[in-house]
């Protein structure tokens, strides 16, 4: 709040006794020289103006003499008082200006206050008064007295209502009671200087204190007509109401005035509501010429908070109320710059658009206007439609939305026909070509394109233009078909033409033939394709190696696509010879290249001529080691001589794939494939590894790792690898319990291998291991694991039995008979249990030898040791009792060797058959051991 006071008025001067009886001295000079006694008759005139030239320290002495002298007039002796208060007041001002910046303190206030009061205490009637109270509070304001000082302003409007003095009075005692903070009393104080008018230097501070006043007590809205009042006077022209005084053109007190005006109004405005405030206000009152400042204010003062909606929309409330309006435009652009501080770009555009939307050109903004009138808003309004149809166009860019496409281009058409004949119109229907274009509205684009290019003369985006033509041109070719296409075909022909010949220099010249080249591949005219790249190889100078490699690429591409394999090849090696060997487009043309040689290997197979497609297989490791192909060319060659039996080739292409390709996979098929060949070449030893990888590879199925693995078991073997063939079977029982048959053989070979090697302990190991794994298969057994179960019982018997065999019977007899029955049980008990199996040739082998126990033991018995000292009767009789002894064993004997025997009745008639016969007829000779006598066939009778 600015508070540009008028200073204080100095009331008075010094006045020299002897000017003060000036009159009656001049008259004495032409008549007699007066006396003393002529001064009684003599009126005194008192100058109230202050003299000129006068040291104010002689004229206070001289006023204190003329007091201490004269006591008989009071009216000059008010006067001199007065005048003496005022000299005091003075210098003790002029002491203080010099003096306040390093004391800040008053020299003779003091003792002004002190005459001044003694001047209205003895002369309470004298009628100057008004100018003593005047400075009697101006000397108390000095001395830092402002209690006092409004005090005696209070008296002064009270007593003098009419006094020169008031409305400064009324003034200054509004000062004092707003720096009090006594609000109320300042904003009367304020409005009595308000009422007496425009006249009063004070009015305009007064209105504006008042305001003010109103303000610090809320009365916000009431504030706004003092405010606006003070703006009536400083803006307002008094020769034309609607004309605005510049605010530029004001002094530098009043410029501060009327900002200080404006920011209070706009605080007010922002407290009330914002730029509706601004409306009512403005609506209720006669249009001044000053109204879209109060809405700009507002907006600056909201930008200052960083209220950047606000503000934008306190600017675009004046545009809404008075669209048309010299200033309407300059607020707008206001509004979209206050969306772009606030980092609004949603807003920035809708800015733009409603800017361009209101002042392009035909709207009623430029009725009575022309552009050359406004060059600011024809230089916003270009580039707001340059900045709307850009934002489309990028939005349009990112979204590929055709509504956005379509915006972007109505923008740019409105920018060509308001600005046809621009400098920047050329670039303009450029990007308009651009936005149809990116839109795939090819052929528009191409008309765009085209009268950019050869319709504004030269310019910077010409030839650029005429190159995007023949592009949008080929791409509305691709586009169409039937009729649209080859009429796009062929203005895409001609439009090459024109270019060709408009721009000669261009360094796409050459580019577009190479294009038109590409672009017929890719249409997959294969024959034009080849023409256009052979006529791209054909021109003098000859045209760069990249662009020669693009040709061949085409030529050889072409050639791919239409099953000239050879002939693609030869171009595919044209292509490899241009490029460096670092170039990154290598590694394509070398695919191709082996591409197009496995076309041809794969042609001959079909064909039936295997042996040539087996070199055309492997000539892709010669040519094109590095290609992606050549791993399925080794691996199909491979295949076809396992087909071709050829082993030995074979192997060697594979173990090559397997070094080479690590990674690939065709692994497993390459390990299943050589050990196939391995196998089938005779060679055991390498065969079983692979076939032993096949059983580890976690991607092949159970049964094909089940059957591996008994194949490597079966080839380590033939090897002479027993160790890794045992190894084999065992992992095989392991991981392959079930089914239980193929688990039986394992473990039965075992068993076997065990027993060649004449390890006893492994050997009853997987014997007992066979037993086990029958009896715990329950449902699941099966005849085959009986039958193993079975044998592998009967074998474990005969140990048992060599047990029994070994003992002795030695004298003492009973000793060594119990311990040889015992054996004998245990041997019955092992045959027993084979037995159980009920399985044929286990059942009759463990009859034979449970009847042999029983025999033995009888022989051994007859055939014991006998007591020394026996008599020979005591002997025979010992004898007689070891044949009673025998005799059950051997019946037992002949009793199982029958039940064997009685088995060839039932078709059972093996081994063990038979030998129970030979020893049924050592026992039973009777019966057992009579010999078929043959008779003579009689071949006739007499």
């Amino acid at each position: 709040m600015t508070a540009s006071l008028t200073g204080w008025r100095v009331a008075g001067g010094a006045a020299w006794l002897a000017l003060m009886l000036g009159s009656s001295v001049a008259r004495g000079a032409s008549q007699n020289p007066p006396t003393i006694k002529d001064l009684d008759n003599q009126p005194v005139t008192i100058s109230t103006d202050p003299p000129q030239g006068v040291d104010s320290t002689q004229t206070m002495d001289s006023y204190r003499r003329f007091l201490d002298l004269n006591a008989g007039d009071a009216g000059l002796r008010a006067e001199a008082l007065r005048r003496l208060g005022d000299l005091h007041l003075e210098s003790s001002e002029s002491e203080r200006i010099e003096r306040e910046l390093v004391t800040n303190e008053g020299l003779h206030a003091t003792e002004a206050i002190t005459l001044y009061s003694a001047l209205l205490k003895a002369y309470p009637n004298y009628e100057r008064n008004d100018a003593v109270l005047y400075q009697l509070a101006r000397a108390y304001e000095l001395s830092g007295q402002p209690e006092k000082a409004l005090g005696g302003l209070d008296r002064l409007v009270a007593n003098y209502p009419n006094s020169h003095y008031f409305d400064e009075a009324q003034f200054r005692r509004g000062e004092l009671l707003f720096s009090a903070k006594s609000y109320p009393q300042a904003q009367a104080a304020y409005a009595a200087v308000i009422q007496s008018g425009a006249r009063s230097p004070f009015y305009s501070q007064s209105l504006y204190k008042h305001g003010w006043s109103l303000f610090k007590q809320g009365e916000n809205e009431r504030s706004l007509e003092s405010f606006a009042g003070v703006l009536d006077v400083q803006l307002v022209s008094k020769r034309d109401p609607n004309e605005l005084i510049e605010i530029d053109s004001l002094s530098r007190p009043n410029r501060e005035l009327v900002d200080d005006t404006f920011r209070v109004m706009s605080i007010t405005f922002s407290y009330l509501n914002g730029p509706k405030s601004i409306d009512a206000f403005v609506a209720h009152h006669t249009p001044r010429p000053y109204n879209y400042l109060l809405y700009s204010r507002l907006g600056d003062l909201y930008i200052e908070k960083e209220r950047y909606t606000d503000a934008a929309d306190s600017y675009r409330a004046f545009v809404s109320r008075d669209r048309n309006n010299e200033k309407a435009p300059l607020l707008e652009m206001q509004a979209i710059e206050a969306y772009s501080k606030g980092g609004f770009p949603q807003l920035v555009l809708q800015g733009k658009k409603e800017f361009v939307e209101n002042y392009s050109f035909g709207t009623a903004y430029w009725q009575g206007r022309t552009p050359q009138s406004e060059p600011k808003v024809l230089a916003v309004l270009k580039t707001n439609l340059k900045d709307v149809a850009q934002y489309y166009h990028a939005q349009a860019q990112r979204t590929k939305n055709v509504a956005d496409y379509e915006e972007a281009a109505k923008w740019y058409r409105s920018y060509l026909t308001s600005f046809p004949d621009d400098p920047d119109s050329a670039v303009t229907d450029f990007l308009l070509a651009d936005t149809l274009f990116e839109s795939k509205q090819y052929l528009a684009a191409a008309t765009e394109y085209e009268r950019t290019a050869y319709g504004y003369g030269s310019h910077d985006k010409a030839a650029a233009a005429g190159y995007a033509a023949v592009v949008a041109y080929g791409k509305e070719e691709e586009a169409q078909s039937g009729d649209a296409k080859a009429a796009a075909h062929n203005s895409s022909i001609e439009s090459s033409l024109k270019f060709a010949r408009t721009f000669p220099l261009h360094p796409e010249s050459a580019q577009v033939l190479t294009h038109a080249a590409t672009e017929l591949y890719d249409a997959k005219d294969y024959a034009r394709a080849m023409q256009a790249a052979e006529d791209l190889l054909a021109r003098q100078p000859p045209v760069d190696l990249p662009k020669q490699r693009i040709a061949w690429t085409v030529i050889a591409n072409s050639r791919f696509e239409q099953g000239d394999f050879d002939k693609a090849e030869a171009a595919y090696a044209k292509t490899q010879a241009l490029m460096p060997p670092n170039d990154p487009e290598r590694a394509v043309i070398v695919d191709r290249l082996a591409a197009s040689i496995y076309k041809q290997a794969e042609q001959k197979s079909k064909s039936g001529d295997s042996a040539a497609a087996v070199d055309d297989f492997l000539r892709v490791a010669q040519l094109a080691p590095t290609s992606k192909v050549r791993a399925n060319a080794d691996f199909d060659a491979a295949a076809l001589l396992i087909t071709a039996k050829q082993w030995d080739r074979a192997i060697v292409v594979l173990e090559g794939f397997r070094r080479n390709f690590p990674q690939s996979p065709l692994q497993a098929d390459v390990t299943r494939d050589l050990a196939v060949a391995y196998a089938e070449s005779n060679r055991p030893g390498e065969a079983a590894p692979e076939f032993e990888k096949i059983a580890q590879a976690p991607g092949e199925s159970a049964d094909v790792q089940r059957e591996a693995i008994l194949q490597a078991a079966d080839l380590y073997d033939k090897a002479g690898n027993s160790a890794k063939s045992r190894a084999m079977l065992e992992a095989f029982v392991k991981r392959f319990p079930q089914p239980l048959d193929p688990a039986m053989d394992a473990r039965n070979k075992l068993g076997a291998m065990a027993a060649k090697a004449g390890d006893s302990s492994a050997h009853d190991y997987w014997l007992k291991e066979m037993i086990a794994a029958d009896r715990a298969a329950g449902a699941a057994r099966t005849d085959r694991s009986r039958v193993l179960a079975a044998k592998a019982t009967l074998t474990l018997a005969g140990p048992v039995r060599e047990d029994f065999m070994r003992i002795k019977l030695v004298a003492p007899l009973k000793k060594s008979l119990a311990e040889k029955r015992k054996a004998m049980e245990a041997a019955l008990k092992a045959y027993s249990q084979a037995l159980d199996y009920q399985i044929a040739e286990v059942t009759t082998a463990a009859t034979y030898e449970s009847a042999e126990l029983y025999r033995q033991l009888a022989k051994d018995l007859l055939s014991s040791e006998r007591p020394k000292n026996l008599s020979k009767d005591e002997l025979e009789q010992y004898n007689v009792l070891l044949e009673e002894q025998a005799f059950p064993f051997e019946e037992n004997a002949i009793k199982l060797h029958q039940v064997n025997a009685a088995r060839a009745k039932d078709g059972e008639y093996d081994e063990w058959v038979q030998k129970s016969f030979d020893a049924l007829a050592q026992l039973n000779p009777g019966r057992y051991g009579k010999v078929e006598v043959g008779e003579q066939l009689v071949e006739s009778i007499r």
